[in-house]
């Protein structure tokens, strides 16, 4: 039925879900600059010149030191305490594209919200939304984005009966800014309300898996 969700889109989002609570290897968002983290394991907090570009580090394991405490940055406590663990770094599209490639769903290689909608709309079985259009209500695994002038940023939908939430990993700026970061944290994915998605930044765009098998 054409207001259900369909089997592959349920799949996606399964994998997202997934991909939010996994601890080993880390899920950290890739953006080196300004996590308060040591991600060249020399025990340190990065300094300038040992950050690199954001988005950089997609697709291998790195290895980072972290204090026992989440909260705790590693250069607060005995270097003695630090733990080693295995990070996959991430930025925001990669939720939703890893999450469709791994239901077996064609998706593009950008990693770039707007180019990424732009291909999705060319990909037989998707529907997309853009230029001020949205779909009636949002179902299980629709895409999400804000690609404002001030933001871009991207996730997976997950209803609910009392409110919509997405799924997605925010940048270490913005957990910064409203008091959730986790220097030593093991995920930094979220699940936010969808009003309140779209009232920090905007939903501009829409993407939808529309073909069952």
């Amino acid at each position: 039925m054409a207001d259900e969700a369909t089997p592959k889109a349920l799949a996606a989002l399964a994998h997202a879900r997934k991909l939010k609570a996994q601890t080993d290897p880390a899920i950290w968002f890739d953006s080196w600059g300004n996590d308060l983290r040591d991600n060249n394991l020399d025990g340190k907090i990065d300094d300038p010149g040992e950050r690199s570009a954001d988005g950089a580090h997609h697709g291998k394991l790195y290895k980072a030191k972290i204090a026992p405490d989440p909260s705790q940055t590693i250069d607060k406590i005995d270097a003695s305490k630090l733990m080693t663990i295995d990070v996959s770094y991430k930025v925001c599209i990669d939720i939703p594209l890893e999450s469709y490639k791994a239901a077996g769903v064609p998706v593009p290689n950008s990693r770039w919200i707007p180019t990424v909608f732009a291909q999705l709309k060319a990909i037989p079985g998707w529907r997309v939304w853009m230029h001020g259009e949205r779909p009636d209500s949002l179902l299980d695994g629709d895409i999400v984005a804000a690609a404002n002038p001030n933001h871009q940023h991207a996730g997976i939908v997950e209803t609910g009966t009392v409110y919509n939430s997405v799924i997605n990993i925010p940048g270490p700026t913005a957990v910064q800014k409203y008091g959730r970061y986790l220097p030593s944290g093991k995920n930094d994915m979220w699940s936010v309300p969808r009003v309140l998605f779209e009232l920090v930044l905007s939903i501009d765009l829409y993407a939808r898996w529309t073909t069952r098998p």
